[in-house]
C-alpha cells in the first residue's frame, strides 16, 4: 500500500526526469532509446516528488519488459505537456501494446502477465495518481504499443480547504 502522498508544490518534470535518469542505463543495456519531450512552461503543481518518480519508474520497467523479446525499434517515449486546469504526462512504447479486452484488468490488484511477477505494480500507480486527484489510463499508441496517460489536476482542495 503506497503512503499517502505529502504534497508539496513541484515542478512536475523534476521526478519524470530523475525516474528516466534513473532508468537510462538498464534501458541502454537492452538497446531502447529513451526519448523525452517534457514541456519547459509547466506550473508548479501540488505533488508529492518521490510517489510521482515511482510511477513514471513502474511505468518505463513495465515498458522496457514489454519489449524484452523485440529484435530492434525499441524506443520509450515520455512527455510531459500542459493542459487547461491539468498536467498530462504519458510513457508510451514500441511494444506489443496492450489488447483493449485487458485495458481495465491491467489496474487490478495481482494481474499480471508476466511469469514471477506480483501484478502490483499497475494498481499500486492507479492507487498513487488517483491519491494525488489524478487519472491513470492505457490505450495503444500510434506504433501500436502502449501508452500509459497520467492526468493530474493543477489545483486541487484537499480536506483542510487549501488550494494549490
Amino acid at each position: 500500500r503506497p503512503s499517502e502522498p505529502k504534497l508539496l508544490l513541484i515542478n512536475i518534470n523534476e521526478p519524470i526526469q530523475s525516474a528516466v535518469n534513473f532508468s537510462l542505463a538498464a534501458l541502454r543495456k537492452r538497446g531502447i532509446i529513451v526519448s523525452t519531450v517534457l514541456a519547459d512552461d509547466l506550473p508548479l503543481l501540488g505533488a508529492d516528488p518521490h510517489l510521482i518518480e515511482q510511477v513514471i519508474l513502474n511505468l518505463i520497467t513495465n515498458a522496457k519488459e514489454a519489449m524484452k523479446n523485440m529484435a530492434d525499434d525499441k524506443v520509450i517515449r515520455v512527455t510531459s505537456s500542459g493542459q487547461h486546469d491539468r498536467i498530462i504526462i504519458t510513457i508510451s512504447d514500441t511494444g506489443p501494446g496492450v489488447p483493449s479486452r485487458m485495458r481495465n484488468k491491467v489496474f487490478d490488484p495481482f494481474y499480471t502477465t508476466k511469469s514471477g511477477n506480483t501484478g502490483i505494480g499497475l494498481s499500486l500507480c492507479k492507487r498513487i495518481v488517483a491519491d494525488h486527484g489524478g487519472t491513470l489510463v492505457v490505450d495503444n499508441n500510434e506504433w501500436g504499443g502502449a501508452a500509459f496517460r497520467i492526468e493530474l489536476p493543477l489545483a486541487r482542495e484537499k480536506e483542510t480547504g487549501k488550494v494549490w
